[in-house]
């Protein structure tokens, strides 16, 4: 082909539509040097913050649960251990022993070492599945069968056995239920005694009822305990539902998860 004016119009007219679109220049801002820096300070102190706070939350949890397992020792086997060295100095002091009263303290010795066992247990483990606290509670349920004939005692636990509990709740739990039977066995002269566990994603229920002769609540003395169910309730955020009469009792504890 000929190169001409007319092929050189029609080059040029065809290539004159690039001047329709102007080029762009991209732009990065590149931070400087003093700019990083101020942003990782930024970064690091947010860092240091959130772990201040956190190790703060930690420290409280860890003084709170402290506390508890000291009053619960207190509370429990501190009480028990100076109930042996008091039976221990009253036989000292009269200078004879009745074989009834080394049994008895043998045998209240035998519950003094379980409850340190349990407490262990539980400060043993970071969290503790509810299958295995329905375990611990029916074998608590069999040591006290093994022991009389009376009273009967059952239990029936619904829900997920892998649902983990903090040791706190499981303990709490346990002692509810322990110091609930203690009460049915002194007090209520019961000869059945029923336990229900329900556990689901939202709550935590504990039913414990016997056919024993019931009680007044206004006429109960502190030592039997119901104080420090409640107390135990409440540490859970839950509440204490407590129904009595002549055909038994009944101690409902309910809290959220």
């Amino acid at each position: 082909m000929k190169f001409d004016k007319r092929n050189s119009s029609y080059l040029m007219t065809n290539v004159s539509f690039l001047h329709d679109y102007p080029l762009h220049t991209v732009t990065k801002t590149i931070p400087s040097t003093s700019e990083k820096h101020v942003e990782l300070d930024r970064h690091t102190n947010t860092a240091v913050k959130f772990l201040s706070q956190e190790s703060a939350l930690l420290h409280s949890q860890l003084k709170t649960q402290r506390e508890r397992i000291a009053r619960d020792l207190h509370d429990g086997i501190g009480s028990q251990l100076t109930h042996i060295i008091s039976r221990l100095d009253i036989m000292a002091f009269n200078n004879q022993v009745k074989p009834n009263q080394l049994a008895d303290l043998r045998d209240f010795t035998s519950e003094t070492f379980q409850q340190l066992r349990e407490t262990i247990w539980v400060l043993n483990q970071p969290e503790i599945p509810y299958g295995q606290l329905t375990e611990r509670v029916r074998g608590l349920l069999t040591r006290i069968s093994s022991e009389s004939e009376y009273p009967k005692l059952n239990i029936v636990a619904y829900g997920d056995g892998e649902v983990l509990l903090s040791p706190h709740v499981a303990s709490s739990i346990f002692r509810i239920i322990q110091e609930s039977i203690n009460n049915a066995m002194k007090y209520a002269e019961a000869t059945l005694i029923s336990v229900c566990l329900a556990i689901d994603e939202t709550s935590f229920t504990v039913l414990i009822t016997d056919n024993g002769k019931g009680f007044c609540r206004h006429e109960i003395c502190p030592g039997y305990g119901l104080e420090n169910i409640r107390r135990r309730a409440e540490e859970l955020n839950g509440k204490l539902d407590l129904d009595s009469s002549d055909e038994g009792t009944k101690v409902l504890v309910e809290f959220p998860l």
